[in-house]
């Protein structure tokens, strides 16, 4: 069942607790969306200050909530990740993540930087525009990041 009319999807969301958390990331797989956002020929990257990947670089991004569209996945975490409005320019690809912490299926979008101050919430402690990619970086985020570049 779909929202209701005027209803918006945070309105209609219950965030899972800590151990329901625990408990799912060891038996399903994740579907997410990351933010690829270039300005002036580098790339927006954020450093991570919790798992999966905790002390990497890697692009902005979200689990897909229930009842939410990737485009509003992505205009959400743009907002609460990076404290801006974007614009989705394009779908760039499916990637998919497997570790130890955690099995992700993430959609990759070009977005453009529409207004608000670029800044980082608590799950990053920093942000750089990167002209190269850096060591130190989430693995699938690095191939979503040359794919897209050499295109």
């Amino acid at each position: 069942m779909g929202l209701k009319k005027g209803q918006t999807h945070s309105s209609s969301f219950k965030k899972s607790t800590e151990n329901e958390y625990r408990i799912f990331r060891k038996h399903f797989v994740f579907s997410c969306v990351d933010i690829l956002l270039i300005k002036d020929g580098s790339v927006l990257l954020t450093k991570r200050t919790i798992n999966p990947h905790k002390g990497s670089w890697h692009l902005p991004g979200s689990i897909i909530r229930k009842n939410e569209t990737m485009k509003q996945t992505v205009r959400r975490t743009a907002k609460k990740e990076l404290n801006i409005n974007v614009k989705i320019k394009k779908y760039i690809g499916t990637y998919e993540n497997l570790n130890s912490f955690r099995h992700d299926i993430s959609h990759g979008f070009l977005v453009s930087h529409i207004s608000g101050k670029i800044k980082t919430d608590f799950q990053s402690i920093e942000l750089r525009f990167f002209k190269k990619i850096p060591k130190n970086m989430v693995p699938h985020h690095k191939k979503m990041i040359k794919k897209f570049l050499k295109s």
